[in-house]
């Protein structure tokens, strides 16, 4: 018994500095499988808020790009104007791609770490049907325990297989196949994605009000996350 108690102090220590709960047993304040079911759904949702965003992101930015006639060197990645606008897009693949909300986050990060590779790429109607699709698809085959095919990502994306699977060598060969990435990158992506919603309401009160918001003042112009113009 007295090992037992000495056992649950030193855990409740390793608990207090900051070490994940799930990594420890119960006995040692580890979590416990009800605990880790009610994060799973907290965590769920948090990711849904994000996909809404995501949408409401890639529409604009794609909407800025054909604006200013941008094109991406990536030609493989280019074909006629998308049949579907961005933000019904986002939702097609979303509804049919049966693959978790943090997918999108992941996808936006792949892209991001292309334009590194490859500065020329942006977002524009001509390309987002194959670029969102892929990077979607990609993060999905890294992250879910359980994906789809490439037939079935094809479908959803109205391209034929033998094209997404030229782009899918095409994208991971432009990015290095610089895959992983440490939660710390997510989650501050993440939160990145919130502020930018919350700096466009913002700036949004800015306009409204002739006496700027203090969260509005001194608001930088760049996006942050998503990124993808040409510069």
């Amino acid at each position: 018994k007295g090992a037992r108690a000495g056992g649950e102090s030193s855990g409740k220590k390793r608990a207090a500095s900051g070490e994940p709960l799930h990594t420890l047993p119960c006995e040692f304040s580890g979590i416990t499988m009800l605990e880790l079911v009610e994060e799973m759904k907290k965590d769920a949702l948090e990711q849904e808020s994000l996909v809404a965003i995501i949408s409401e992101l890639v529409s604009e930015t794609v909407q800025r790009n054909d604006a200013r006639n941008r094109v991406s060197k990536l030609s493989l990645f280019e074909g006629d104007v998308a049949p579907i606008p961005a933000m019904s897009y986002v939702t097609r693949i979303r509804k049919y791609g049966g693959c978790s909300e943090c997918c999108f986050v992941v996808g936006l990060i792949y892209l991001e770490r292309l334009k590194k590779c490859e500065p020329s790429v942006c977002l524009t109607s001509k390309n987002f049907q194959r670029l969102l699709l892929v990077s979607v698809m990609v993060a999905s085959k890294f992250l879910d325990d359980f994906y789809y095919s490439n037939k079935h990502w094809a479908e959803v994306g109205g391209i034929t297989t033998q094209e997404i699977n030229r782009l899918e060598i095409e994208f991971l060969f432009r990015m290095g196949f610089s895959l992983h990435m440490q939660r710390e990158e997510y989650e501050w992506y993440a939160e990145e994605l919130h502020g930018k919603v919350q700096q466009d309401a913002a700036k949004q009160q800015q306009v409204a009000s002739p006496v700027p918001s203090p969260a509005a003042v001194g608001a930088p112009d760049a996006l942050g996350p998503m990124d993808l113009d040409d510069p």
